[in-house]
């Protein structure tokens, strides 16, 4: 750090790679437009070693490549229990610890209450819901132990609205259950130093939203006071804030990142 930065008070961890010496575990991070990736790229461009887990190991691999030999790519389904558990092992593994996981698969279907079955429900729940509730429970005895951890869950703006733009009831339903089991982690474990928050995106353009048809994507663009929709690296620049010392003093919280489309 600079004699002038060190003169003005600025906390070292607060310059350079704000996440250098640190790892982290990005779940649903394979797709090459998704909001997992663009997480992944800006943690390793900050100095942290990442593992990106997907349920398809040749695009987790593939991501981890594009960052470089210091990184790690994990094939995961996180809906099943001992995959997030095998994945923590081989992270634990590799680097030696984890600091950072961020909670980020997920899926979604655009559909009608009355058109959605259970098996579809149940689906959506499977990952988005119990995968979170499974990683996170992997993670927590190796955060504990050395009391100290950063837990990031992606939710979405749908939560908070009732949905209105990309998912229906029960992906709605997925992800406020998220978003109060986030703040119920944040709470219990806050004291032994395990930090939990929560990124509530609007619509994104990744993978999943390409298809959007253009009418639809800018009558809802038209909503959103900044008149765009977001990029995966908004989303990430959240995360980096979340996952660095920048938010030390920071549980429990939501931060919105879809230009003030919900704004309350």
């Amino acid at each position: 750090m600079s004699e002038t930065l060190q003169s003005s008070g600025v906390p070292e961890t607060f310059t350079g790679g704000l996440l250098r010496g640190r790892t982290a575990l990005v779940t649903g991070g394979g797709a090459k437009n998704g909001i997992g990736r663009a997480i992944a790229n800006l943690f390793a461009a900050h100095g942290a070693k990442v593992a990106i887990a997907d349920i398809d190991g040749n695009l987790a691999n593939e991501a981890a490549n594009t960052l470089g030999p210091d990184h790690l790519g994990l094939t995961c389904d996180i809906g099943r229990e001992d995959d997030c558990k095998k994945a923590v092992e081989a992270v634990v593994s590799a680097f030696g610890t984890v600091d950072i996981l961020v909670n980020n698969a997920g899926i979604g279907y655009r559909r009608q209450l009355m058109d959605i079955g259970m098996d579809e429900f149940d689906k959506i729940m499977q990952v988005n819901m119990r995968g979170t509730f499974a990683m996170t429970q992997a993670v927590i005895p190796v955060m504990r132990e050395k009391r100290s951890g950063n837990i990031i869950f992606v939710s979405s703006t749908a939560a908070q609205r009732g949905g209105g733009v990309y998912g229906s009831s029960h992906y709605v339903a997925s992800k406020a259950g998220m978003s109060g089991f986030a703040r119920a982690v944040a709470r219990e474990f806050a004291p032994v130093g395990i930090r939990a928050n929560i990124i509530s995106p609007n619509l994104i353009k990744t993978d999943i939203t390409v298809d959007m048809p253009p009418e639809e994507r800018a009558a809802i663009e038209k909503g959103v006071p900044l008149q765009r929709s977001g990029t995966p690296y908004d989303v990430a620049g959240a995360a980096l804030f979340l996952a660095s010392d920048l938010s030390g003093y920071v549980a429990g919280a939501s931060i919105d990142v879809n230009g003030g489309f919900h704004i309350s």
